[in-house]
């Protein structure tokens, strides 16, 4: 320790170098490192999600700071400020330990970007070309501004898609109580009767006593579908797959497009205007734009523009982006307001977006309404069969 005694100091870092630098910004010098015990690693893993920082969050704290440091405030008492008045104990861990890494020399930047899983490199980027050109205030004026139309654009697509699944969750339910628990009764009824059953119930009672044999196969079978589907996701090849068939749907692959092209000129054109050169740009850009697919598709027009295409004939290679997003960049670039024109196009496919999910969400509602009631009426009126059959013998 600065003082020269020899002592074991515990620390928590993304990687044994992270947690080194940690140490030498506070003055240590490390000997010897030696990661925790496997034993301690099991409610760190329990606690990760809840130790993760929100995009609101993030959002909330990058507006205090930038009107911290517009009120002339430095950076290292923005820092203290804001450690001491964040509600998240993970927060305010990780602001001790950038405060401490600024506090040694380096950039805000530089420091924020050692924790990548909660502060992403678009932002550290943004950051890192603002302190470069002086205008550190603008560029986080950008990236928060930034924020508020990402945050806003998925709340709305989240909000369309949460009442339809709720609705289709609903429905389910409905109709495995009626196959699980209604019909097993009238089916104890049935039985005590020599009737003939008509073919419609005896249909019914023969795939509900089916779905009740097979359903704890059917659950586990659908358990072990999705581990084996997430831990596909969780490859390349399999991430890129899927991405791909989402995108392919009906409706609802044209909706998320629109979104995801409206994120990509959205982050081209705010990282451009933060002086970033063309390749930075587009390399960052594409590691967010939320889509492996789509990513993968488009990294191709890197080495394009890199060899001198202009950005329009690049992506238009690529065969995936929008025709008229491709004549808005082409004339952005003639023009010399390629950042400017890019704005526009994301204002353009906000429009779209917001279009298709209010048509999306006026379709499907009704749709999903009508087809659980006819499912549920085609069970009742197929159990209550024989009763009226048994009326109409009676009289």
């Amino acid at each position: 320790m600065p003082s020269g005694s020899v002592q074991t100091v515990e620390v928590e870092g993304e990687d044994p170098a992270a947690a080194r630098r940690s140490l030498e910004a506070k003055g240590y010098f490390v000997f010897e490192q030696e990661r925790r015990a496997e034993a301690w690693r099991l409610p760190r893993l329990a606690l990760s999600k809840r130790d993760r920082i929100s995009q609101r969050a993030l959002l909330i704290f990058n507006q205090e700071l930038l009107a911290l440091v517009k009120a002339g405030l430095p950076i290292l008492a923005a820092l203290d400020l804001l450690g001491e008045r964040s509600q998240q104990a993970r927060l305010r861990t990780l602001l001790a330990d950038v405060r401490d890494s600024v506090k040694g020399g380096t950039a805000l930047s530089a420091s924020l970007a050692r924790h990548p899983r909660f502060f992403p490199p678009l932002f550290t980027s943004a950051l890192q070309a603002g302190e470069q050109s002086g205008n550190f205030v603008d560029a986080l004026s950008r990236y928060v501004e930034y924020q508020k139309r990402m945050l806003a654009l998925r709340q709305r697509l989240r909000a369309a898609f949460t009442y339809p699944v709720i609705l289709c969750v609903a429905s389910t339910g409905v109709i495995v109580f009626l196959l699980t628990y209604v019909v097993p009764t009238f089916t104890k009824i049935y039985g005590d009767m020599d009737a003939q059953l008509p073919a419609a119930t005896r249909l019914l009672l023969a795939t509900t006593g089916h779905i009740r044999t097979f359903a704890p196969l059917a659950v586990v079978a659908i358990v072990l579908a999705v581990v084996a589907a997430w831990r596909w996701r969780a490859t390349p090849k399999g991430r890129i797959t899927l991405d791909r068939w989402l995108l392919a749907l009906p409706w609802v692959g044209e909706t998320v497009r629109g979104y995801l092209y409206s994120r990509f000129a959205r982050t081209l054109a705010m990282m451009l205007a933060g002086g970033i050169p063309m390749i930075p740009s587009l390399k960052t850009t594409l590691a967010t734009v939320g889509n492996a697919h789509l990513a993968d598709a488009l990294s191709a027009a890197i080495p394009r523009v890199a060899a001198g295409s202009r950005l329009a004939d690049a992506l238009g290679r690529a065969k995936v982006v929008p025709p008229l997003m491709l004549e808005l960049v082409a004339v952005g670039e003639g023009s010399g307001s390629l950042g400017e024109m890019l704005g526009h196009v994301a204002e353009m496919l906000d429009t779209e977006t917001d279009t298709r999910l209010n048509t999306l969400a006026a379709l499907i509602e009704p749709v999903i309404m009508i087809g659980m009631g006819l499912v549920v009426a085609s069970i009742v009126v197929t159990m209550y069969l024989p009763i009226f059959n048994l009326s109409s013998v009676v009289r």
